[in-house]
């Protein structure tokens, strides 16, 4: 891409990762916070002049996540939490909040009756998930959450 006056422009990437068992929220990311979302954007070259940052969707296992969590300064991380792996994920959640409290991690619960879901959402929050969600559709309100944390780190670094 080519800036008017000739230079070409880098766009920041931003890793959005998703940990889970199938592909709905991993194409909910996409469509609501990634390269297909719906919400209108100026063209890539505003987006670029403005420090806009683009997330790039990758599901990955939490051994994966683990792995590469050092080579990234800006993440977005979300965790799907079923009855059955809640444990092994609030242990993930709560290391990476000590270890890397700019990361931002985002829990997505739809699985639970309602009262399971309130009590295991409280959990994750207080060991550092910084959202938790309930539907994929929940993505398109949270998706100005994740955005404008980015657009923030951004003017605090620049000062």
């Amino acid at each position: 891409m080519k800036h008017p006056h000739g230079a070409a422009l880098t766009i920041p990437t931003v890793p959005l990762w998703v940990c889970e068992s199938g592909r709905r929220w991993g194409d909910a990311a996409k469509r609501f916070v990634g390269p297909f979302q719906h919400h209108p954007t100026p063209d890539s070259t505003d987006r670029a002049e403005s420090g806009e940052r683009m997330f790039h969707v990758q599901s990955l296992d939490a051994a994966g996540i683990r792995a590469q969590l050092s080579a990234h300064r800006d993440l977005v991380i979300l965790w799907e939490v079923a009855t059955e792996n809640a444990p092994a994920i609030a242990l993930h959640i709560a290391q990476i909040g000590v270890a890397r409290p700019d990361v931002l991690q985002l829990a997505a619960i739809d699985d639970l009756s309602r009262l399971q879901s309130r009590r295991l959402a409280l959990r994750m929050m207080e060991l550092g998930a910084a959202a938790v969600l309930h539907d994929p559709l929940d993505l398109a309100v949270y998706a100005k959450l994740v955005h404008r944390r980015f657009a923030r780190t951004r003017r605090l670094v620049k000062k």
